[in-house]
């Protein structure tokens, strides 16, 4: 059975604790919860449909143990207002995470039949989401004036999870791989 699948890297530390309490200056102030469909923030590196979820997971925990973990930056916040008013924090796309990036685009492209257009190299924009799917456009406008800065963090990619998108819109955990 074809199931809607996606990879990221969970995020830890002082990077985790930033970002929960985002989610919950969201939901306390904007009333906007849609991003907690998945409990862990994260920053997402590609997603598709795939049949043979346990070959992917052979050739991804193959990919982690030829990777060695690295550091990223976020780069302040940014604005996807096209789809349904999402707010992130932007991530430096430096070459290591280019090269990561990449290899995990080609190992999705391998093992599903369709990717995500938007996660393909090219078009991919590194970000961790604050909100989403139920940020009106006031709220938006409003968070967008209250918060014009912010103390910028760096987090390791330690580790790369493998995520189901449920058809009600929970997203699952499958398998998280850590990288040393």
């Amino acid at each position: 059975m074809t199931k809607t699948i996606g990879l990221a890297t969970l995020l830890t530390g002082q990077g985790k604790q930033k970002v929960l309490e985002f989610w919950n200056v969201f939901e306390e102030e904007y009333n906007s919860v849609g991003v907690q469909s998945f409990d862990y923030p994260n920053l997402g590196f590609q997603g598709g449909s795939c049949e043979d979820i346990n070959s992917l997971i052979e050739d991804l925990r193959v990919l982690c143990k030829k990777v060695r973990s690295f550091e990223f930056e976020t780069q302040g916040i940014g604005y996807f207002e096209n789809t349904s008013n999402v707010v992130y924090l932007s991530v430096d796309k430096k070459h290591s995470l280019k090269e990561l990036h990449n290899a995990l685009n080609n190992l999705m492209k391998r093992h599903c039949d369709k990717v995500f257009k938007l996660y393909e190299p090219d078009n991919w924009v590194p970000h961790i989401t604050l909100a989403m799917q139920d940020l009106s456009d006031e709220d938006l406008n409003r968070f967008k004036s209250e918060y014009k800065s912010l103390q910028n963090f760096t987090q390791e990619i330690n580790n790369i999870a493998l995520v189901e998108f449920k058809t009600n819109g929970d997203v699952e955990l499958l398998e998280k791989i850590d990288i040393q």
